[in-house]
């Protein structure tokens, strides 16, 4: 998969509103300064169901029980946000939606809540079309989920390489029909949270900074615009042809190490983690291409970053063992809050970052016989040019 990560498929995306998801700014209609959320939901006639959201990226949680065989949240909300509901001591299902200030009718039943339905307020009303109109890719994608559990499982690696195209193909397709979304309502709130998503894993960097001119000012300068905004810029600081920004972390002893210190090899910055499954699968390939590479040319080298925490720290270590990483491991062990993949934007893993001798970045998101062709090209081909 070159574009997008299969971990990066599964995303909160919508939420409830009655200023206008298309129009925030008020107009001489009375604007709804208040949300209800009101759920029907079968199979449930007792128990907690939780409203859950990110304000100024902290996690807000609000819960209600059943009453009359309904459960109704109110409160208020500055501008639409993604939100999700979900049944206490349920980890597994959720529904998301937009909050926005209006009211909100959810029925679903307790066995699929996923699939439940979920109308009134603009946004909910354009997130409706656009899910209608990527219905068929959908149930493709779907299809694909079902089929690569199958064979992740059954350790079935010419399938899964097999089934990798296939995601890069329906993820396309995916993209060309939100684009189209976009287009046709550039002042939508799902535009802007559908930008964000499209982007936020190894942006096409020219891609994404026209993308983002296409929504309305208005959009841009809400809290959602302003995340694009630094997503962006952070795009923009790591892409080709940069200098990598440099950043000092711990090794597995805690002895602190600048990037910059690394200079003078070709540099992967691989970031991964011991809980990450596609990163483990990944991890045999890359040990062939550092045995095959490392000595070749100008050299190459690995540095890995580990998104593990605190707490998995000997889980870390004992992944690093067990697939055989020969090579210099980092990590402040803080995971998605690591000051590494904040400071190159990493939202989804695995994900890599190939630096030159002079630390400038020449490909990234390079992954198996990707990742050999681009060293091949640098190592062999390009030193024999040289030498000629």
């Amino acid at each position: 998969m070159k574009n997008v990560s299969i971990a990066a498929v599964i995303t909160l995306f919508v939420a409830a509103v009655n200023l206008s998801c298309s129009n925030f700014e008020k107009n001489a209609m009375a604007v709804d300064t208040t949300y209800t959320v009101t759920v029907a939901l079968k199979g449930l006639d007792s128990g907690t169901l939780l409203l859950s959201y990110r304000l100024d990226d902290v996690r807000q949680v609000d819960s209600a029980t059943s009453v009359n065989g309904q459960y109704i949240f109110t409160g208020s909300v500055g501008e639409p946000i993604q939100a999700a509901l979900r049944i206490l001591g349920d980890k597994k299902s959720y529904l998301p939606f937009y909050l926005e200030n209006g009211t909100v009718s959810v029925t679903a039943v307790r066995d699929s809540l996923s699939e439940g339905l979920v109308t009134g307020t603009s946004c909910n009303e354009e997130q409706a079309i656009l899910e209608k109109s990527k219905s068929a890719v959908n149930e493709r994608m779907k299809a694909f989920s079902r089929d690569y559990r199958t064979a992740v499982e059954s350790n079935n690696k010419p399938q899964i390489d097999s089934l990798e195209k296939t995601y890069d193909a329906i993820g396309q397709d995916q993209n060309r029909i939100t684009m189209s979304f976009i287009k046709s309502h550039p002042s939508s709130f799902v535009s802007a949270y559908e930008v964000y998503e499209m982007f936020m894993y190894n942006p096409d960097v020219a891609k994404f900074d026209s993308t983002v001119m296409l929504l309305d000012s208005t959009v841009r300068a809400s809290s959602i615009g302003r995340k694009i905004a630094d997503l962006l810029d952070i795009a923009k600081k790591t892409d080709v042809n940069q200098v990598a920004p440099d950043f000092t972390l711990n090794d597995v002893s805690g002895k602190p190490v600048a990037l910059s210190s690394l200079r003078g090899t070709y540099l992967l910055i691989d970031f991964w983690a011991s809980w990450c499954g596609p990163c483990r699968r990944e991890n045999p390939n890359l040990v062939k291409s550092y045995k095959t590479y490392n000595k070749k040319g100008a050299g190459f080298e690995v540095v890995g970053i580990s998104l593990d925490t605190e707490e998995d720290r000997d889980k870390w270590l004992e992944a690093i063992k067990k697939d055989k990483l020969t090579w210099l491991q980092l990590s402040d062990l803080k995971g998605w809050q690591s000051s590494a993949g904040k400071l190159y934007g990493i939202n989804a893993i695995p994900m890599n970052f190939l630096l030159d001798p002079e630390g400038r970045v020449v490909a990234k998101g390079l992954r198996g016989a990707d990742l050999d062709a681009k060293l091949e090209s640098l190592l062999v081909t390009g030193a024999s040019v040289s030498a000629n």
